[in-house]
């Protein structure tokens, strides 16, 4: 079960990276008229009260997908990764696709998600050997 504590690096990983992200493009957006301070204040209410249903369904499917691929047996655990990577991410790419005015967002999270995916395999390994 140590395994799963290893998801901290995908929800600390994705969260800074959204919040980093929608705090430079609220703050780089001419159409939107705020200081710094009520841009940072913005992008958190919207990763976190916006998101929770993201926050939410990440976290469950994180914790699914890892009792049902990786607990048990962590052979092949990259391609695990990968697999787990292309379904939790799979929603998002296809928002991209269809939602323009998000694109950007949906795809630094897809990409800061596959990052932190290769990054937890050094935890992954570090808590089961």
């Amino acid at each position: 079960m140590k395994l799963l504590y290893t998801n901290w690096i995908n929800i600390v990983g994705v969260f800074i990276v959204s919040f980093l992200f929608t705090t430079i493009s609220d703050s780089l957006d001419p159409n939107v008229s705020r200081d710094f301070f009520q841009t940072i204040i913005a992008s958190l209410i919207g990763i976190l009260l916006y998101g929770m249903l993201f926050w939410i369904c990440f976290i469950i499917a994180l914790i699914i997908l890892d009792l049902f691929l990786i607990v048990f047996n962590q052979k092949h655990l990259k391609i695990k990764l990968f697999l787990e990577w292309i379904l939790i991410s799979s929603p998002f790419i296809y928002w991209a696709l269809k939602y323009p005015e998000q694109r950007a967002l949906y795809i630094v999270a897809v990409v800061t998600f596959f990052i932190t995916q290769l990054l937890r395999r050094g935890l992954i390994n570090k808590a089961t050997h």
